[in-house]
Protein backbone atom coordinates (compact mmCIF):
# COMPACT_ATOMS: atom_id res chain seq x y z
CA UNK A 1 0.00 0.00 0.00
CA UNK A 2 1.45 3.35 -1.33
CA UNK A 3 1.72 5.81 2.18
CA UNK A 4 -0.06 8.78 2.38
CA UNK A 5 1.34 12.35 3.51
CA UNK A 6 0.32 14.99 5.99
CA UNK A 7 1.29 18.05 6.43
CA UNK A 8 0.95 19.12 9.57
CA UNK A 9 2.67 22.17 11.80
CA UNK A 10 3.53 19.97 14.56
CA UNK A 11 4.02 15.92 15.27
CA UNK A 12 3.47 15.26 18.23
CA UNK A 13 4.86 11.33 18.85
CA UNK A 14 3.45 9.87 22.52
CA UNK A 15 -0.10 10.41 23.77
CA UNK A 16 0.50 10.48 27.19
CA UNK A 17 -0.53 14.06 29.19
CA UNK A 18 2.46 15.84 28.33
CA UNK A 19 1.77 15.20 24.70
CA UNK A 20 -1.81 15.68 24.49
CA UNK A 21 -0.87 19.06 26.58
CA UNK A 22 0.84 19.86 23.83
CA UNK A 23 -1.92 19.20 21.10
CA UNK A 24 -4.37 21.75 22.81
CA UNK A 25 -1.38 24.35 23.14
CA UNK A 26 -1.14 24.28 19.53
CA UNK A 27 -4.94 24.49 19.15
CA UNK A 28 -4.49 27.80 21.22
CA UNK A 29 -2.06 29.68 19.57
CA UNK A 30 -2.99 28.56 16.00
CA UNK A 31 -0.73 25.81 15.09
CA UNK A 32 -2.22 22.26 13.34
CA UNK A 33 -0.90 19.26 15.61
CA UNK A 34 -0.95 15.37 14.97
CA UNK A 35 -0.44 13.16 17.92
CA UNK A 36 1.07 9.59 17.03
CA UNK A 37 0.45 6.83 19.68
CA UNK A 38 1.51 3.58 19.77
CA UNK A 39 -0.44 2.26 21.82
CA UNK A 40 -4.40 0.96 20.75
CA UNK A 41 -6.10 4.14 23.47
CA UNK A 42 -5.41 6.37 25.66
CA UNK A 43 -3.54 4.39 29.18
CA UNK A 44 -5.97 1.35 30.64
CA UNK A 45 -3.97 1.09 34.38
CA UNK A 46 -2.79 3.58 37.03
CA UNK A 47 0.25 5.37 36.41
CA UNK A 48 0.69 9.32 37.38
CA UNK A 49 -1.70 10.48 39.70
CA UNK A 50 -1.03 13.89 41.34
CA UNK A 51 -1.51 16.52 39.34
CA UNK A 52 -0.44 19.91 40.53
CA UNK A 53 -1.97 23.48 40.76
CA UNK A 54 0.68 24.94 38.02
CA UNK A 55 -0.88 21.90 35.84
CA UNK A 56 -4.21 22.77 36.12
CA UNK A 57 -3.93 26.47 35.20
CA UNK A 58 -2.14 25.29 32.26
CA UNK A 59 -4.84 23.36 30.76
CA UNK A 60 -7.59 26.33 31.87
CA UNK A 61 -5.28 28.75 29.58
CA UNK A 62 -5.38 25.74 26.81
CA UNK A 63 -8.73 26.16 27.05
CA UNK A 64 -9.59 22.31 28.17
CA UNK A 65 -13.07 22.34 30.14
CA UNK A 66 -12.36 22.02 33.64
CA UNK A 67 -15.59 20.94 35.20
CA UNK A 68 -15.16 16.89 33.67
CA UNK A 69 -11.47 16.87 34.61
CA UNK A 70 -11.88 18.66 38.18
CA UNK A 71 -14.98 15.90 38.71
CA UNK A 72 -12.39 12.87 37.77
CA UNK A 73 -10.21 13.73 40.87
CA UNK A 74 -10.17 12.08 44.24
CA UNK A 75 -11.39 15.46 47.04
CA UNK A 76 -8.91 16.21 49.27
CA UNK A 77 -11.05 14.26 52.20
CA UNK A 78 -10.49 11.37 50.42
CA UNK A 79 -6.77 11.98 48.78
CA UNK A 80 -5.21 14.61 51.20
CA UNK A 81 -3.16 12.26 53.75
CA UNK A 82 -0.50 9.95 53.49
CA UNK A 83 -0.27 7.04 56.59
CA UNK A 84 2.18 4.65 57.49
CA UNK A 85 0.76 1.23 58.85
CA UNK A 86 1.99 -1.71 60.65
CA UNK A 87 -0.46 -3.14 57.70
CA UNK A 88 -3.38 -1.95 54.94
CA UNK A 89 -6.40 -1.41 57.95
CA UNK A 90 -4.19 -2.04 60.65
CA UNK A 91 -2.55 0.84 63.28
CA UNK A 92 -1.29 3.74 61.86
CA UNK A 93 1.72 4.57 63.04
CA UNK A 94 1.65 8.32 61.76
CA UNK A 95 0.15 10.28 59.24
CA UNK A 96 1.18 13.83 57.13
CA UNK A 97 -0.88 15.62 54.68
CA UNK A 98 -1.05 15.09 51.26
CA UNK A 99 0.26 18.63 49.56
CA UNK A 100 -2.11 21.77 50.22
CA UNK A 101 -5.43 21.08 48.87
CA UNK A 102 -7.88 23.13 51.38
CA UNK A 103 -10.07 26.09 49.84
CA UNK A 104 -6.76 28.02 51.45
CA UNK A 105 -4.64 27.61 48.23
CA UNK A 106 -7.44 29.17 46.56
CA UNK A 107 -5.81 32.66 47.40
CA UNK A 108 -2.91 31.76 45.83
CA UNK A 109 -3.93 29.72 42.96
CA UNK A 110 -7.18 28.95 40.76
CA UNK A 111 -6.89 24.89 40.72
CA UNK A 112 -5.18 23.48 44.24
CA UNK A 113 -3.52 20.40 43.83
CA UNK A 114 -5.72 17.31 43.23
CA UNK A 115 -5.00 13.81 42.69
CA UNK A 116 -6.20 12.19 39.56
CA UNK A 117 -5.26 8.78 37.94
CA UNK A 118 -3.56 9.08 34.49
CA UNK A 119 -5.88 6.67 33.01
CA UNK A 120 -8.80 8.35 34.12
CA UNK A 121 -7.26 12.03 32.61
CA UNK A 122 -6.14 11.06 29.32
CA UNK A 123 -9.67 10.07 27.98
CA UNK A 124 -10.51 13.66 29.22
CA UNK A 125 -7.41 15.00 27.12
CA UNK A 126 -8.25 13.02 24.41
CA UNK A 127 -10.62 15.15 23.26
CA UNK A 128 -12.23 15.66 19.46
CA UNK A 129 -10.85 19.03 19.45
CA UNK A 130 -7.16 17.67 18.93
CA UNK A 131 -6.22 14.64 16.42
CA UNK A 132 -5.04 11.89 18.01
CA UNK A 133 -3.93 8.95 16.26
CA UNK A 134 -3.50 5.43 18.24
CA UNK A 135 -2.01 2.62 16.82
CA UNK A 136 0.48 4.97 14.75
CA UNK A 137 4.10 4.30 15.93
CA UNK A 138 6.62 6.67 14.60
CA UNK A 139 9.72 5.06 12.69
CA UNK A 140 11.87 8.21 12.14
CA UNK A 141 11.83 11.36 11.12
CA UNK A 142 14.57 13.30 8.72
CA UNK A 143 15.48 17.26 9.41
CA UNK A 144 15.97 19.01 6.56
CA UNK A 145 15.84 22.65 8.02
CA UNK A 146 12.87 23.89 6.59
CA UNK A 147 10.53 20.90 7.27
CA UNK A 148 10.78 17.56 8.88
CA UNK A 149 9.60 14.31 6.98
CA UNK A 150 7.89 11.85 9.82
CA UNK A 151 7.31 8.51 9.23
CA UNK A 152 5.12 5.90 11.07
CA UNK A 153 2.88 3.13 10.47
CA UNK A 154 -0.36 2.46 11.08
CA UNK A 155 -2.89 -0.27 10.85
CA UNK A 156 -3.31 0.88 7.11
CA UNK A 157 0.04 1.15 6.39
CA UNK A 158 2.98 3.57 5.84
CA UNK A 159 2.50 7.43 6.51
CA UNK A 160 4.42 10.14 5.92
CA UNK A 161 3.75 13.81 7.24
CA UNK A 162 5.02 16.85 6.31
CA UNK A 163 5.90 18.53 9.37
CA UNK A 164 7.70 22.11 10.57
CA UNK A 165 8.32 20.65 14.12
CA UNK A 166 8.72 17.22 15.95
CA UNK A 167 8.02 16.96 19.65
CA UNK A 168 9.64 13.95 21.39
CA UNK A 169 6.92 12.86 23.71
CA UNK A 170 7.35 9.39 23.68
CA UNK A 171 8.15 8.71 27.85
CA UNK A 172 10.94 7.46 29.32
CA UNK A 173 12.78 5.34 26.36
CA UNK A 174 11.56 7.68 24.51
CA UNK A 175 12.69 6.24 20.56
CA UNK A 176 12.87 9.70 19.62
CA UNK A 177 15.60 10.66 21.76
CA UNK A 178 17.52 7.76 20.51
CA UNK A 179 17.24 8.77 16.89
CA UNK A 180 18.76 11.99 17.94
CA UNK A 181 21.90 10.34 19.73
CA UNK A 182 20.70 12.26 23.23
CA UNK A 183 22.09 10.71 26.43
CA UNK A 184 20.38 10.56 29.48
CA UNK A 185 22.35 12.17 32.57
CA UNK A 186 22.06 10.28 35.88
CA UNK A 187 21.30 6.91 37.45
CA UNK A 188 19.15 4.97 35.05
CA UNK A 189 18.00 1.98 37.22
CA UNK A 190 18.06 2.79 41.41
CA UNK A 191 15.56 0.48 42.40
CA UNK A 192 12.87 -1.45 40.35
CA UNK A 193 9.24 -2.70 41.70
CA UNK A 194 6.50 -3.99 40.44
CA UNK A 195 3.58 -2.68 40.36
CA UNK A 196 0.36 -4.68 41.25
CA UNK A 197 -3.20 -3.00 39.81
CA UNK A 198 -6.03 -4.47 41.85
CA UNK A 199 -10.15 -3.57 41.87
CA UNK A 200 -11.21 -2.94 44.99
CA UNK A 201 -13.40 -1.37 47.94
CA UNK A 202 -11.25 -0.96 50.77
CA UNK A 203 -13.52 1.72 52.46
CA UNK A 204 -14.35 -0.66 55.26
CA UNK A 205 -10.72 -1.29 55.89
CA UNK A 206 -8.82 1.78 55.93
CA UNK A 207 -11.96 4.40 57.52
CA UNK A 208 -11.52 6.64 59.41
CA UNK A 209 -7.81 6.83 57.86
CA UNK A 210 -8.51 7.36 54.33
CA UNK A 211 -5.25 8.48 52.45
CA UNK A 212 -3.31 8.60 49.05
CA UNK A 213 -1.05 6.47 49.78
CA UNK A 214 -0.38 4.36 53.16
CA UNK A 215 3.20 2.83 53.41
CA UNK A 216 3.40 -0.81 54.82
CA UNK A 217 6.22 -0.98 57.54
CA UNK A 218 5.88 -4.78 58.46
CA UNK A 219 9.28 -6.40 57.35
CA UNK A 220 7.33 -9.32 56.35
CA UNK A 221 5.49 -7.65 53.88
CA UNK A 222 6.49 -3.87 53.03
CA UNK A 223 5.26 -1.73 50.36
CA UNK A 224 2.73 0.96 49.50
CA UNK A 225 -0.59 0.84 48.88
CA UNK A 226 -1.73 4.18 46.24
CA UNK A 227 -5.26 4.27 46.13
CA UNK A 228 -6.64 5.81 42.97
CA UNK A 229 -10.33 5.41 44.84
CA UNK A 230 -10.54 3.97 47.48
CA UNK A 231 -13.68 2.03 46.70
CA UNK A 232 -12.51 1.13 43.62
CA UNK A 233 -9.00 0.73 42.51
CA UNK A 234 -5.64 0.11 44.04
CA UNK A 235 -1.86 -0.37 43.17
CA UNK A 236 0.32 -2.37 45.35
CA UNK A 237 4.00 -1.10 44.76
CA UNK A 238 6.73 -3.67 46.16
CA UNK A 239 10.72 -3.61 45.62
CA UNK A 240 11.21 -6.29 43.22
CA UNK A 241 14.61 -7.82 40.88
CA UNK A 242 12.93 -8.28 37.65
CA UNK A 243 15.88 -10.01 36.18
CA UNK A 244 16.40 -12.79 39.00
CA UNK A 245 12.55 -12.97 39.24
CA UNK A 246 10.81 -12.34 35.98
CA UNK A 247 7.39 -11.46 36.83
CA UNK A 248 5.68 -13.82 33.99
CA UNK A 249 7.08 -16.90 36.05
CA UNK A 250 4.23 -15.73 38.94
CA UNK A 251 0.90 -16.60 38.92
CA UNK A 252 -2.02 -14.41 39.74
CA UNK A 253 -2.12 -16.29 42.61
CA UNK A 254 1.24 -15.14 43.57
CA UNK A 255 0.86 -11.43 43.40
CA UNK A 256 -2.59 -12.08 45.32
CA UNK A 257 -0.91 -13.66 48.25
CA UNK A 258 1.51 -10.79 48.15
CA UNK A 259 -1.43 -8.40 48.93
CA UNK A 260 -3.05 -10.64 51.33
CA UNK A 261 -0.19 -10.55 53.50
CA UNK A 262 0.06 -7.21 53.21
CA UNK A 263 -3.33 -6.42 55.23
CA UNK A 264 -4.96 -6.98 58.15
CA UNK A 265 -7.89 -8.76 56.47
CA UNK A 266 -6.28 -11.53 54.06
CA UNK A 267 -9.95 -12.06 53.13
CA UNK A 268 -10.91 -9.24 52.10
CA UNK A 269 -12.24 -9.18 48.09
CA UNK A 270 -10.01 -7.91 45.89
CA UNK A 271 -9.31 -8.08 42.01
CA UNK A 272 -5.46 -8.59 40.38
CA UNK A 273 -5.86 -6.14 37.15
CA UNK A 274 -2.52 -6.08 35.73
CA UNK A 275 0.80 -6.63 37.20
CA UNK A 276 3.91 -4.69 35.92
CA UNK A 277 7.28 -3.73 36.11
CA UNK A 278 8.76 -0.10 37.27
CA UNK A 279 12.63 1.47 37.22
CA UNK A 280 13.27 4.20 39.54
CA UNK A 281 15.59 6.60 38.03
CA UNK A 282 16.85 9.98 38.35
CA UNK A 283 17.71 11.43 34.76
CA UNK A 284 17.78 14.51 32.47
CA UNK A 285 18.55 14.28 29.07
CA UNK A 286 21.70 15.95 27.99
CA UNK A 287 20.47 18.07 25.12
CA UNK A 288 16.74 18.93 24.76
CA UNK A 289 16.78 20.11 20.91
CA UNK A 290 18.43 18.60 17.68
CA UNK A 291 17.37 21.10 14.88
CA UNK A 292 13.06 21.08 14.52
CA UNK A 293 13.09 18.30 17.06
CA UNK A 294 12.53 18.72 20.86
CA UNK A 295 12.23 16.52 23.85
CA UNK A 296 9.40 17.26 26.34
CA UNK A 297 8.41 15.61 29.48
CA UNK A 298 9.99 11.91 30.66
CA UNK A 299 11.72 11.98 27.08
CA UNK A 300 14.21 14.78 28.75
CA UNK A 301 13.85 13.79 32.45
CA UNK A 302 13.40 11.06 34.53
CA UNK A 303 12.40 11.69 38.33
CA UNK A 304 11.47 9.07 41.22
CA UNK A 305 7.99 9.54 42.20
CA UNK A 306 8.46 10.66 45.47
CA UNK A 307 6.60 13.89 44.82
CA UNK A 308 4.82 13.22 41.71
CA UNK A 309 6.98 16.15 39.73
CA UNK A 310 7.34 14.21 36.39
CA UNK A 311 3.94 14.15 34.30
CA UNK A 312 3.80 18.13 35.76
CA UNK A 313 7.07 18.73 34.73
CA UNK A 314 6.39 17.80 31.24
CA UNK A 315 3.19 19.61 31.06
CA UNK A 316 5.22 22.97 31.63
CA UNK A 317 7.78 21.77 29.28
CA UNK A 318 5.35 21.91 26.42
CA UNK A 319 3.61 25.49 27.52
CA UNK A 320 6.95 26.67 27.85
CA UNK A 321 7.74 25.61 24.16
CA UNK A 322 4.05 25.68 21.98
CA UNK A 323 4.03 29.60 22.60
CA UNK A 324 7.61 30.40 20.98
CA UNK A 325 6.95 28.15 18.45
CA UNK A 326 4.11 29.75 17.43
CA UNK A 327 6.07 33.34 17.81
CA UNK A 328 8.64 32.03 15.30
CA UNK A 329 5.58 31.10 12.96
CA UNK A 330 4.27 34.03 12.92
CA UNK A 331 7.44 35.98 12.83
CA UNK A 332 7.64 38.34 15.93
CA UNK A 333 10.37 35.96 17.33
CA UNK A 334 13.46 34.95 15.75
CA UNK A 335 14.12 31.43 15.61
CA UNK A 336 17.38 31.13 17.23
CA UNK A 337 15.08 32.02 21.07
CA UNK A 338 13.60 28.30 20.82
CA UNK A 339 16.92 27.64 22.16
CA UNK A 340 15.11 29.20 25.65
CA UNK A 341 13.50 26.36 25.87
CA UNK A 342 16.52 24.22 26.95
CA UNK A 343 17.46 27.34 28.74
CA UNK A 344 14.74 27.43 30.72
CA UNK A 345 13.29 24.45 31.14
CA UNK A 346 16.77 22.33 32.03
CA UNK A 347 17.43 23.90 35.20
CA UNK A 348 14.11 23.08 36.68
CA UNK A 349 14.15 19.55 35.45
CA UNK A 350 17.68 19.11 37.35
CA UNK A 351 16.35 20.82 40.29
CA UNK A 352 12.91 18.55 40.34
CA UNK A 353 15.09 15.58 39.60
CA UNK A 354 17.51 16.46 42.58
CA UNK A 355 14.44 17.12 45.08
CA UNK A 356 12.79 13.97 44.26
CA UNK A 357 16.01 11.81 44.53
CA UNK A 358 16.29 13.48 48.13
CA UNK A 359 12.68 12.52 48.79
CA UNK A 360 13.12 8.82 47.80
CA UNK A 361 16.61 8.51 49.99
CA UNK A 362 14.97 10.43 53.15
CA UNK A 363 12.56 7.56 53.18
CA UNK A 364 15.09 5.22 54.51
CA UNK A 365 15.10 7.44 58.41
CA UNK A 366 11.91 5.25 58.82
CA UNK A 367 13.30 1.85 58.47
CA UNK A 368 16.63 3.19 60.61
CA UNK A 369 14.41 4.58 63.63
CA UNK A 370 12.71 0.59 63.58
CA UNK A 371 16.54 -0.86 63.66
CA UNK A 372 15.30 -2.82 60.42
CA UNK A 373 18.00 -4.82 58.58
CA UNK A 374 17.59 -7.74 56.09
CA UNK A 375 16.68 -10.24 58.37
CA UNK A 376 13.24 -10.23 58.35
CA UNK A 377 12.12 -12.05 61.22
CA UNK A 378 14.63 -10.03 63.38
CA UNK A 379 13.12 -6.64 62.07
CA UNK A 380 9.36 -7.98 62.50
CA UNK A 381 10.61 -8.59 66.37
CA UNK A 382 12.26 -4.86 65.95
CA UNK A 383 9.12 -3.47 64.88
CA UNK A 384 6.94 -5.23 67.41
CA UNK A 385 9.10 -3.85 70.00
CA UNK A 386 10.26 -0.37 69.00
CA UNK A 387 6.21 0.48 68.76
CA UNK A 388 5.34 -1.30 72.65
CA UNK A 389 8.36 1.47 74.07
CA UNK A 390 7.38 4.81 73.74
CA UNK A 391 10.21 6.69 73.41
CA UNK A 392 11.64 4.28 70.39
CA UNK A 393 7.94 4.81 68.83
CA UNK A 394 8.49 8.64 69.09
CA UNK A 395 11.57 7.98 67.35
CA UNK A 396 9.61 6.25 64.41
CA UNK A 397 6.88 9.33 64.84
CA UNK A 398 10.14 11.81 64.46
CA UNK A 399 11.07 10.19 61.06
CA UNK A 400 7.77 10.07 59.64
CA UNK A 401 7.24 13.62 60.75
CA UNK A 402 10.64 14.56 59.09
CA UNK A 403 9.38 13.52 55.64
CA UNK A 404 7.18 16.37 55.37
CA UNK A 405 8.84 18.44 52.54
CA UNK A 406 8.20 14.99 50.68
CA UNK A 407 4.40 15.84 50.39
CA UNK A 408 4.67 19.90 50.76
CA UNK A 409 6.41 21.27 47.52
CA UNK A 410 4.01 23.89 46.88
CA UNK A 411 7.59 25.97 45.89
CA UNK A 412 8.01 23.43 43.10
CA UNK A 413 4.49 23.50 42.04
CA UNK A 414 4.48 27.33 41.52
CA UNK A 415 8.03 29.00 42.46
CA UNK A 416 9.87 28.30 39.45
CA UNK A 417 11.43 31.06 37.35
CA UNK A 418 13.25 32.05 34.42
CA UNK A 419 16.19 33.71 33.51
CA UNK A 420 17.75 34.46 29.72
CA UNK A 421 17.23 36.94 26.89
CA UNK A 422 13.42 36.30 26.64
CA UNK A 423 13.57 37.78 30.75
CA UNK A 424 14.45 41.13 31.12
CA UNK A 425 16.15 41.21 35.10
CA UNK A 426 15.02 44.42 36.73
CA UNK A 427 17.85 44.71 39.02
CA UNK A 428 16.00 43.33 42.23
CA UNK A 429 17.28 39.88 43.49
CA UNK A 430 15.01 37.11 44.05
CA UNK A 431 13.68 36.62 47.64
CA UNK A 432 15.92 34.19 49.68
CA UNK A 433 13.34 31.32 50.96
CA UNK A 434 13.89 28.70 53.54
CA UNK A 435 13.12 26.15 51.44
CA UNK A 436 12.38 26.71 47.74
CA UNK A 437 11.04 23.52 47.03
CA UNK A 438 8.37 23.76 50.07
CA UNK A 439 8.07 27.51 49.89
CA UNK A 440 6.59 30.17 47.45
CA UNK A 441 5.94 33.92 47.69
CA UNK A 442 4.02 35.57 45.16
CA UNK A 443 6.25 37.98 42.83
CA UNK A 444 5.90 40.02 40.20
CA UNK A 445 9.75 39.65 39.85
CA UNK A 446 10.49 39.24 36.02
CA UNK A 447 11.14 35.43 35.72
CA UNK A 448 8.22 33.93 37.85
CA UNK A 449 5.06 33.03 36.92
CA UNK A 450 2.05 36.53 37.35
CA UNK A 451 0.70 36.12 41.09
CA UNK A 452 -2.97 34.79 41.45
CA UNK A 453 -5.74 36.64 42.33
CA UNK A 454 -9.35 36.94 41.69
CA UNK A 455 -11.27 39.38 39.48
CA UNK A 456 -14.42 41.17 40.10
CA UNK A 457 -16.29 38.91 37.77
CA UNK A 458 -14.77 35.82 39.48
CA UNK A 459 -11.59 35.08 37.13
CA UNK A 460 -8.03 34.79 38.04
CA UNK A 461 -5.27 37.82 36.85
CA UNK A 462 -3.65 34.75 35.10
CA UNK A 463 -6.88 34.63 32.69
CA UNK A 464 -5.54 38.30 32.22
CA UNK A 465 -3.02 36.93 29.87
CA UNK A 466 -3.06 36.25 26.11
CA UNK A 467 -1.49 32.78 25.26
CA UNK A 468 -0.57 33.85 21.69
CA UNK A 469 1.37 37.16 22.24
CA UNK A 470 2.21 39.22 25.14
CA UNK A 471 0.44 40.99 27.12
CA UNK A 472 0.68 44.22 28.39
CA UNK A 473 -0.21 44.53 31.97
CA UNK A 474 -1.50 48.40 33.31
CA UNK A 475 -2.92 49.26 36.20
CA UNK A 476 -6.94 49.41 35.19
CA UNK A 477 -7.50 53.37 34.23
CA UNK A 478 -4.12 54.16 33.45
CA UNK A 479 -3.86 55.79 29.73
CA UNK A 480 -2.60 53.16 27.53
CA UNK A 481 0.64 54.14 25.07
CA UNK A 482 0.04 54.85 21.69
CA UNK A 483 2.80 53.08 19.80
CA UNK A 484 0.69 49.56 20.20
CA UNK A 485 0.76 49.18 16.53
CA UNK A 486 4.02 48.83 16.69
CA UNK A 487 4.03 45.39 18.25
CA UNK A 488 2.44 42.28 18.42
CA UNK A 489 1.04 42.22 21.63
CA UNK A 490 -2.35 42.92 23.74
CA UNK A 491 -3.39 45.67 26.59
CA UNK A 492 -5.30 44.12 29.72
CA UNK A 493 -6.05 46.02 32.76
CA UNK A 494 -5.43 45.09 36.20
CA UNK A 495 -7.80 46.54 39.48
CA UNK A 496 -6.18 48.97 40.89
CA UNK A 497 -6.54 47.17 44.69
CA UNK A 498 -4.64 43.99 43.06
CA UNK A 499 -2.27 45.84 41.17
CA UNK A 500 -1.35 48.18 44.38
CA UNK A 501 -1.55 45.00 47.20
CA UNK A 502 -1.49 42.21 45.33
CA UNK A 503 1.43 43.04 43.16
CA UNK A 504 3.09 45.74 44.82
CA UNK A 505 3.35 48.08 42.26
CA UNK A 506 2.55 51.98 41.44
CA UNK A 507 0.31 53.23 38.37
CA UNK A 508 3.52 54.23 36.89
CA UNK A 509 4.64 50.17 36.52
CA UNK A 510 3.55 47.78 33.47
CA UNK A 511 4.22 44.56 33.37
CA UNK A 512 5.34 42.45 30.25
CA UNK A 513 3.84 39.22 30.54
CA UNK A 514 4.38 36.03 28.27
CA UNK A 515 2.13 33.87 26.63
CA UNK A 516 3.27 30.77 29.36
CA UNK A 517 1.78 33.67 31.97
CA UNK A 518 5.56 34.53 32.81
CA UNK A 519 6.64 37.84 33.49
CA UNK A 520 9.13 39.21 31.29
CA UNK A 521 9.45 42.49 32.20
CA UNK A 522 8.37 44.82 35.23
CA UNK A 523 9.54 48.84 35.51
CA UNK A 524 8.57 52.11 33.94
CA UNK A 525 5.04 51.92 31.72
CA UNK A 526 7.68 54.91 29.42
CA UNK A 527 10.04 52.32 29.13
CA UNK A 528 7.43 49.44 27.77
CA UNK A 529 8.21 49.61 23.97
CA UNK A 530 12.21 49.77 24.94
CA UNK A 531 11.45 46.32 26.38
CA UNK A 532 9.39 45.07 23.81
CA UNK A 533 11.88 45.59 21.07
CA UNK A 534 14.37 43.81 23.20
CA UNK A 535 12.65 40.82 23.68
CA UNK A 536 11.74 40.42 20.34
CA UNK A 537 15.25 40.79 18.87
CA UNK A 538 16.58 38.87 21.94
CA UNK A 539 19.26 36.35 20.55
CA UNK A 540 19.71 32.90 21.73
CA UNK A 541 21.85 31.71 24.73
Amino acid sequence: MSSLTTDVDVVIVGGGPTGLTAAHLCRTVGLSAIVLEQRVGPQRSPAAHAINARTFEIWRQAGLEMGPVLAAALSPDEAGQVHWVTKLGGEVIGSLPYERQGDEMLAITPTPLRNLSQHRLEPILATTEIDVRYQHRWTGAIDHGSEIIVEAVSPDGPTRFNAKYLLGADGAGSAVRRSCDIEMIGPRSIQSFVMIHIAADFRRLVHPESGVIFFVVDPSSAGTFVSHGEDREWVFMVAWDPEAQPIDAFSTEHWSGIIRSAMVEPAAPFEVLNVSVWHMSAQVAQAYQQGRIFLVGDAAHRFPPTGGLGLNTGVADVHNLIWKIAAVEAGWLDAAALATYEDERKPVAVFNCEQSLQNAFKLIEIPIAFGFTQDIEASTHAMNSVLADDVGRAGVVAAIKNQAIHFDLLGLQLGHSYEGPLVIPDGIDALILDEPARDYVPSTRPGGRLPHAWLPDGGSTLDLIDPVVPTLLLASGVERPSELVEFKVVVAECPAEIWRDAFGLSQSHCLIVRPDQHIAYRGDKSSWSDAMRRLMSAPAR
